[in-house]
């Protein structure tokens, strides 16, 4: 490995620098490194690599097998799913522990960490035309706050505000807000949830788990039998394709009651960030149910804001088709420093 660090920040006057950069997207169950080179305000995905991390013995491992394939670079950046200060991070699910000073004197370039939807946050600066599809055209001010979200294993929020030149997230919790019902059936589905975890946040809802707690509720209220398994992490998808197919009555409306409340969050975000730059859908489900989110509850929901009903109508939205939106965003923030 390079011996002395190659970064260096860029000088006031000078060009754009050309810089060979890691990115992370580290997950309980797997992790994806990239190499990515920053041209200017433009970063290139070059090469990924995606491993399991069941039986590794550490990020270490991994970053010196791919790094010895690639060779140096100037910086690096690792997204982490949970919270981090950016120097240190502790894995629920593993027994990794990452700590960005150590693997900046073992691989000679300077490493941070950052949440994984932070990541995205940065990563909404490298959006092209072609990376997303518009849900809701509104009116885009450029320099105005930007927020993303998304639906997955839980729910991600980043909240985005310019800042020399480009959009930084804020550090957020955002998935744990409280569900707000706005109708009698929502009113309904708060009590059947609160009997399931207590306290509802909205990621209770807006993630996989959550899809398949939607069904249950109408398959209660339907007076069908329960789901066989609620805990199984592939009832989602059964669940998304039967909704989508219309062979599953009581699938169709959990669909249509995520896609509702999903605006509906996505909305009221809005509202707290006065996000007139855009709100963002990230994440692997939006895409997928892309057709669904479009055809009208996702909207409805979002724009029922009493009287800034009006205003919400102003808004970009749109879902982010990029997969690599947080490898770049990971990349981009391994140089801000």
């Amino acid at each position: 490995m390079n011996s002395s660090p190659r970064w260096r920040p860029r000088e006031p006057g000078r060009g754009p620098l050309l810089m060979r950069l890691l990115a992370g997207d580290i997950g309980g169950t797997h992790t994806r490194l990239a190499l990515a080179r920053l041209d200017g305000a433009r970063v290139e995905i070059e090469k990924v690599e995606r491993v399991l991390n069941a039986g590794l013995a550490g990020m270490e491992v991994l970053l010196a097998d791919f790094l010895a394939q690639c060779g140096p670079v100037d910086a690096g950046c690792l997204a982490v799913a949970g919270p981090t200060d950016g120097h240190s991070a502790q894995f629920t699910n593993l027994s990794w522990r990452i700590d960005a000073a150590s693997l900046s004197a073992r691989f000679g370039a300077p490493f941070r960490l950052v949440n994984d939807f932070a990541a995205v946050g940065w990563g909404l600066n490298t959006l092209k035309e072609h990376d997303v599809s518009i849900l809701q055209t509104g009116s885009e001010r450029l320099a105005a706050p930007r927020v993303a979200l998304g639906a997955g294993t839980g729910l991600g929020v980043s909240i985005c505000v310019a800042q020399a030149g480009v959009r930084r997230p804020l550090d957020s919790e955002g998935g744990h807000i409280g569900f707000a019902p706005t109708d009698a059936e929502q009113d309904r589905l708060l009590v059947w949830l609160r009997g399931e975890h207590g306290r509802v946040s909205v990621e209770r809802l807006l993630s996989g788990p959550g899809l398949i707690d939607l069904y249950r509720f109408c398959l209660d209220e339907a007076g069908r039998p329960p789901v066989n398994d609620p805990a199984d992490p592939a009832a989602a998808s059964a669940i998304s394709a039967a909704g989508l197919a219309a062979s599953d009555a009581e699938a169709v409306r959990a669909l249509r009651l995520f896609a509702r409340v999903y605006g509906q969050v996505a909305g009221d975000l809005a509202l707290l960030a006065r996000a007139e730059g855009g709100v963002f859908l990230a994440g692997g489900i939006a895409p997928q149910l892309l057709e669904l989110l479009g055809a009208g509850d996702f909207i409805a929901g979002f724009r029922a804001k009493g009287r800034f009903s009006e205003w919400m109508e102003s808004v970009p939205v749109k879902v982010i088709l990029d997969p690599d939106i947080g490898l770049k965003g990971a990349a981009l923030a391994a140089t801000q420093r």
